[in-house]
């Protein structure tokens, strides 16, 4: 048997994960092809929501129906979210660093062994001097 009492938890729900996402409500309403209007209503629970919107919903939003349904599931999943986007923004952060590094080592590796060897002789050359 299955508990009707999530039913009015969906809108919540859509709203938790879209937030998580980023979307704003025009964003995510054209994603799933409905009005901002009708989004709306559907996140305040003044509406039922068909299967088909539940379907786009979760597609739209890269999730399981059962996320959807259930608070617990979306709060995690919404959490989880969160914490994989502010690991890609650090990691977009740290990775410029050691690009700009990389970029500067592939300027001084530029010389070839024998060019080293000869600038080595060079050096050499003007020490005794």
């Amino acid at each position: 048997m299955y508990d009707e009492s999530w039913l009015p938890r969906i809108g919540s729900n859509i709203r938790l994960l879209r937030g998580a996402c980023q979307f704003n409500q025009q964003q995510f309403a054209e994603r799933i092809g409905i009005s901002q209007t009708h989004l709306s209503n559907i996140e305040h629970n003044n509406v039922q929501v068909s299967l088909k919107l539940l379907v786009r919903s979760a597609n739209a939003l890269d999730c399981t129906l059962e996320t959807l349904l259930d608070r617990k599931a979306a709060a995690e999943w919404a959490q989880a979210h969160d914490a994989e986007a502010d690991e890609q923004a650090a990691g977009a952060k740290s990775n410029s660093v050691p690009e700009t590094a990389a970029a500067e080592t592939d300027e001084q590796e530029q010389y070839s062994l024998e060019e080293v060897r000869l600038l080595l002789k060079l050096l050499q050359l003007s020490k005794g001097r």
